[in-house]
């Protein structure tokens, strides 16, 4: 899950995702679907803007992590948002990106192939802590193994902090606190 990518690649893969925005864009221009196309604008602005702010936190390699999630196959899709001030967490990059990476893990195993599933990232900075809410919403097809896991990491004192979870048959959500 934590590839390098070279740097080919990284244009690669961005390339792609801006020639399917523009023939989204360019096949609702010539169904005259305007207001479609004002909205796939603003959805580009939005997410432009979260990438911006989330490179701004100086957490470089969770950055990679999430901005690169979606382009390798996966069980669920990733989208994220960020709300509040930009700080810098850069001392948290690591312990954040492992902690991600093994929740990730963890979750692909626990999801059901056929099911649409999704996961949301929100970061909030807006308070002292950074709080970081995943919210799954699709189909598990291994509840225990993931809650085992979830039970297991809030016990212990590893940062970042797991302050609360929650996990039934088609939600998991999950706050990370960093002080």
């Amino acid at each position: 899950m934590n590839k390098n990518w070279s740097t080919i690649d990284v244009l690669k893969h961005t390339r792609h995702d801006w020639l399917n925005k523009i023939q989204l864009i360019k096949g609702n221009i010539s169904l005259n679907k305007l207001d479609r196309v004002k909205t796939i604008i603003e959805e580009i602005v939005i997410d432009a803007q979260n990438e911006t702010h989330l490179t701004n936190l100086q957490i470089p390699s969770f950055a990679a992590l999430i901005m690169t999630f979606n382009w390798e196959p996966h069980k669920y899709q990733l989208d994220y948002d960020l709300v509040g001030d930009i700080r810098n967490l850069s001392n948290h990059d690591m312990n954040l990106t492992e902690w991600t990476t093994q929740f990730f893990a963890i979750l692909e195993e626990a999801v059901d192939d056929l099911g649409e599933n999704h996961l949301s990232l929100t970061i909030d900075c807006s308070h002292e802590e950074t709080r970081f809410f995943f919210d799954f919403s699709g189909i598990l097809k291994n509840r225990e193994k993931l809650t085992n896991w979830l039970h297991a990491v809030g016990q212990t004192e590893q940062f970042p902090k797991l302050t609360e979870y929650k996990v039934h048959n088609e939600e998991v959500s999950l706050t990370l606190l960093i002080a």
